[in-house]
């Protein structure tokens, strides 16, 4: 059979035609694939096929998918970036936590024990039974508020005691002469009045009597202005002496109420009592 060259030139346009197609298909097909497989999330699905009738809904199908696809990727991408550096971003803070007053003692609730009943509301503190274990505690804490009135007490009367000028004698000493003074003008006192009858029965006229008189009385009024000296002296000392007592005695009640104040402390737990515990009573109860 002869070839024509006409019939030779039919059969390679049918190729190349047939061979464009297929580049063209493949060219479609490829882009939609390979963003599928990047995923970047931006496969734009542009199946734009001018060719054959059906590449266009599948180029159009697949690129939908393919976009849809990208986006996941990178949605994925970015949520896997974000929950990575979340970490990252509190790793190494130390969160800050306000100490309490047992963490600022070093202590812990254990150590206190029982006398974590110390927590109870006033209203429980003032209703408690008393021999109930915040009853004692409650006890405590008035035996605490009783040491500071009794501190304030001593403060103040100190306060007066050191304004104040120490007798020159004891008040003793000084009574006794007051007694003594007190005497005199008892007796002074009489003999003024013995006088005063006699000028009296003289018809109240007589040199000698008036002048006895005029002396009794000048005796008189001397032993009682010693009498008043010598009674403020002892006003004053015993005054002091008085203040001076009751500052001795404040001052050993006070020196003495730590311990009085412990062992009640102590008849309310159930744990050693340390210094460091009762503080963290004290403050827990808002002493």
């Amino acid at each position: 059979m002869k070839i024509t060259s006409l019939g030779l030139l039919k059969a390679c346009t049918l190729s190349v035609a047939l061979l464009g197609s297929a580049a063209i298909v493949a060219g479609l097909a490829l882009p939609h694939a390979a963003y599928a497989k990047s995923g970047n999330g931006n496969g734009n699905g542009n199946g734009g096929g001018n060719g054959n009738g059906g590449g266009n809904g599948n180029g159009n199908g697949n690129g939908g998918k393919s976009t849809g696809g990208g986006s996941e990727s990178s949605a994925g991408s970015t949520s896997d970036t974000g929950a990575a550096a979340a970490p990252d971003a509190t790793a190494g803070k130390s969160k800050s936590k306000k100490k309490s007053a047992l963490d600022a003692l070093g202590l812990s609730a254990s150590e206190l024990g029982a006398l974590n009943a110390a927590h109870a509301n006033p209203n429980a503190l003032k209703h408690a039974a008393p021999n109930s274990r915040v009853g004692r505690i409650a006890a405590y804490r008035d035996a605490v508020l009783a040491g500071e009135e009794m501190q304030a007490d001593l403060d103040a009367k100190q306060a007066e005691l050191d304004g104040m000028t120490p007798p020159d004698r004891p008040a003793t000493e000084v009574g006794a002469d007051l007694a003594t003074a007190r005497q005199s003008v008892t007796d002074k006192a009489a003999a003024v009045a013995d006088l005063e009858q006699a000028l009296a029965d003289a018809g109240g006229t007589d040199a000698g009597i008036e002048a006895d008189l005029a002396t009794a009385r000048d005796d008189l009024a001397a032993a009682e202005a010693t009498e008043a000296d010598l009674q403020a002296e002892y006003d004053d000392a015993a005054a002091y002496e008085t203040l001076d007592a009751e500052v001795d005695a404040l001052a050993q009640q006070v020196e003495q109420q730590p311990a009085v104040e412990r062992g009640l402390l102590e008849a309310a737990a159930n744990k050693p009592v340390t210094d460091a515990v009762e503080a963290a009573v004290k403050q827990l109860l808002g002493l």
